[in-house]
């Protein structure tokens, strides 16, 4: 006799309604093949459900983990799991009093937020009813349940479901988009972002997961003012994935402001830059470069890339992604009359490209048929006249003549490997931490770049003698721990060529300490305004209570076109003693919220032409600067000239530069200088403004400035501008220098260049 299910799933599926005692008969024969009269476990049926289609995948693997009471969420049956993240979760669901089926979102929110969250969700819901747009999809519901344990309270959102892949997902299966079919997306997504605008509504979230595309040809933007009203506030810490950051605008990142029109409609630029690129603006592997990139560096013109972009296509993304939101169009109806209106046309154009992805192979374009005959036919007429040509001529006496040139091929070979470069060894893995956290590289030994967490302390240590290389492919080393150290260590960068490179030193930690130790960018100057990333970028872990955040750098160089430090927020402490920079790019860039005080401590550093020793990114115009002071000890500064400058001033060397619009309204007393021998060139000057909108720069008045120690005069180095230390070291200066104070680095002590030997 067929044992039945058990009491308790039977239950489960009475009471959520999951299936009938029909679809239970109609299992039986598929139970008793299954078991052949042995027990018929609950799995069973289970699994004969699965496969009759009255239980879904995941319906079943709740109900067999014996978690079916997750099924249940508010008034609607958990259906299959969509994604999620570490605090929201997203599932296909069907409500319970009706057929159709919804996507319900679940959101983790703190208990003191709940309420109001709610509230201000349920005003989206009674104010979104009034948005009809087929472009835009706004919560119809919410409610606070708890799930998925008893005390686990969630924030529930519903929505319409969307029939249709999202446009990450047929950009990786088929790579970038023609031109007609980005361009009909565009104009759709930006007539809903218009309609959403004229309700006083914005969106929040435009990404590649959230656009769907219908079999009818009609791009849908999902998931309306959620992130408004759930997260108004960017925060670094709630995003680890690098791609929900490719269309993040900068006035949200620096000055923490909420989505809006404006940001909206830079992250539609981003998203149209993607399909025509198949890449993103910014195509680095970790959030914080891209976060740092979207907000120092200007997104380049998309024809660097698809050459073919018309050249209004290209304008006006280069428009609509201006880092400064006054200069992108002042609304989104701007906007759309200019881009034009969505057409029936390029809908079912849109349609047709959607049903591509249906099938295994892409349809062959009509009008590429045409032209196929005409070339068969004069490929017919060529292969034939060779053949006859070939037969007139002794074809045995052609084949044998393709053997003749072996001579020279051998000879090729052999001048080859006379002249061939010396033997790299492949990089390999880095090893995996000890117990301590301690990773010992082998002399010599080249190494992967990866990412490596620790808990308490992680620390990387090279061979003094022989230091270790780190190669930096597409990925930097990314670590992760409290407190980082590194010592005689090499980086260099292999990045493939147009790649906007990612830094090679990623550290999240409280206390970075750097050793003895390399970091070679390569000389590859990328025009315009495609930057490199910087050498070393450095953010705070978020501990509770806080603890001291310190970055400390000894014996280290830095050569290459690219910045050397990026800071995500200054340090409590920033130290570096005994330092070479050698290339373009800043010595050290930072973020400032204003609501720092730091210490930079800078002892014998010497930088050659480079860019600004510190340039200072500001939240907003009316964001006053971090209390910075600035100890400055026997350092030489030899600044590179701004190229290409229509006024004297711009020409000049800039020591510190302030990115904003304004002058901050503390800038007077901003730094305590106490310098002590810091050598610079004559026309350098120490302060300027740079209004990152336009690029404007506004020397700041010196005479003002308590600035004590600053020593300005000629001087030359021991050698031509080379990677090499001691090719930088101070040969004559006539300024006068303090006697007691050694001036420029000890290039002894810094690591020098790595040469192959020969095999």
């Amino acid at each position: 006799m067929l044992e039945p299910p058990s009491t308790s799933l039977l239950k489960t599926l009475s009471t959520l309604r999951l299936c009938s005692p029909r679809d239970l008969r109609r299992c039986r024969g598929y139970v008793r093949r299954l078991t052949h009269e042995l027990p018929a476990f609950d799995s069973i049926w289970i699994d004969a459900l699965v496969q009759s289609q009255r239980l879904t995948a995941f319906q079943g693997q709740c109900l067999e983990a014996a978690q079916g009471e997750r099924l249940q969420v508010g008034p609607c049956l958990l259906l299959e799991r969509l994604g999620g993240t570490a605090t929201a979760e997203t599932f296909l669901a069907r409500r319970r009093d009706a057929a159709d089926v919804c996507v319900l979102k679940l959101t983790a929110t703190a208990p003191e937020q709940l309420r109001p969250q709610s509230e201000r969700l349920a005003k989206l819901v009674s104010a979104g009813a009034s948005v009809e747009h087929p472009a835009i999809v706004l919560p119809q519901a919410t409610q606070i349940v708890e799930w998925p344990t008893p005390g686990d309270w969630r924030q529930v959102t519903i929505s319409p479901h969307v029939r249709g892949p999202h446009l990450a997902e047929l950009l990786v299966r088929r790579g970038r988009f023609p031109i007609s079919i980005v361009v009909e997306i565009g104009r759709q997504l930006l007539d809903g972002l218009a309609a959403l605008e004229s309700h006083k509504f914005v969106h929040g979230d435009v990404s590649l997961t959230n656009v769907r595309i219908t079999p009818h040809g009609q791009a849908v933007l999902v998931d309306g003012g959620l992130v408004s009203e759930l997260r108004p506030q960017f925060t670094f810490h709630t995003i680890r994935s690098a791609d929900r950051c490719d269309g993040l605008a900068p006035e949200r990142i620096s000055a923490g402001l909420p989505p809006s029109s404006a940001s909206d409609l830079y992250a539609l630029g981003c998203l149209l830059w993607h399909l025509l690129a198949g890449r993103p603006p910014f195509a680095v592997g970790d959030a914080l470069a891209k976060v740092a990139a979207h907000q120092t560096q200007p997104i380049i013109d998309v024809r660097e890339w698809v050459p073919d972009t018309p050249d209004w296509l290209a304008e006006t993304l280069q428009h609509w992604t201006a880092i400064n939101p006054a200069a992108r169009p002042r609304t989104l109806r701007e906007a759309a009359s200019d881009f034009g209106k969505p057409t029936r046309a390029g809908r079912r154009r849109l349609a047709v490209f959607r049903g591509e992805f249906d099938r295994s192979t892409p349809r062959r374009p009509t009008e590429e048929s045409g032209s196929r005959w005409p070339l068969t036919v004069a490929a017919i007429f060529v292969l034939t006249g060779a053949a006859l040509s070939m037969l007139d001529q002794g074809a045995r006496t052609f084949v044998l003549s393709l053997a003749q040139p072996r001579a020279n091929v051998l000879s090729d070979i052999a001048t080859h490997e006379a002249r061939r470069e010396p033997l790299v060894v492949e990089p390999q893995p880095l090893p995996t931490p000890d117990e301590s956290g301690r990773i010992v590289l082998a002399p010599g030994g080249r190494y992967l770049a990866e990412e490596v967490a620790g808990s308490d302390t992680l620390q990387i240590v090279g061979d003094a003698t022989d230091p270790a290389e780190i190669v930096v492919t597409e990925q930097a080393l990314s670590l992760l721990a409290e407190r980082i150290q590194l010592s005689h260590v090499r980086f260099t960068r292999q990045s493939s060529d147009g790649d906007r490179p990612s830094p090679l030193l990623i550290a999240d930690c409280q206390q970075l300490e750097i050793i003895h130790s390399r970091f070679e960018q390569g000389d590859n100057e990328i025009s315009g305004s495609h930057r490199p990333g910087a050498a070393i970028a450095w953010r705070p872990n978020e501990t509770s209570p806080p603890r001291e955040t310190r970055v400390e750098l000894r014996d280290v160089v830095l050569t290459g076109t690219g910045p050397a430090i990026y800071l995500q927020v200054p340090p409590q402490k920033f130290a570096a003693e005994n330092l070479l920079k050698v290339g373009g790019g800043d010595f050290i860039q930072v973020s400032d919220t204003g609501r720092s005080n730091w210490h930079c401590e800078l002892r014998r550093v010497t930088l050659r032409d480079t860019g600004p020793m510190l340039r200072c990114w500001l939240a907003s115009e009316n964001t006053p600067l971090s209390k910075l002071t600035l100890v400055a000890t026997g350092c030489v500064v030899d600044l590179s000239r701004v190229a290409k400058s229509s006024s004297a001033e711009a020409a000049h060397p800039t020591l510190i530069a302030w990115m904003t619009g304004r002058l901050p309204p503390n800038w007077l007393s901003a730094i305590d200088w106490q310098l002590t021998g810091m050598l610079v060139t004559p026309d350098i000057d120490v302060i300027v403004r740079v209004d990152p909108s336009t690029g404007r720069r506004t020397p700041v008045d010196e005479s003002r400035l308590d600035i004590d120690g600053l020593v300005a005069g000629p001087f030359e180095f021991d050698g031509p501008t080379s990677p090499r230390p001691h090719d930088s070291l101070l040969k004559s200066c006539d300024a006068p220098l303090p006697a007691a104070t050694k001036i420029g680095i000890d290039a002894d002590a810094l690591p020098g260049i790595h040469v192959l030997a020969q095999p």
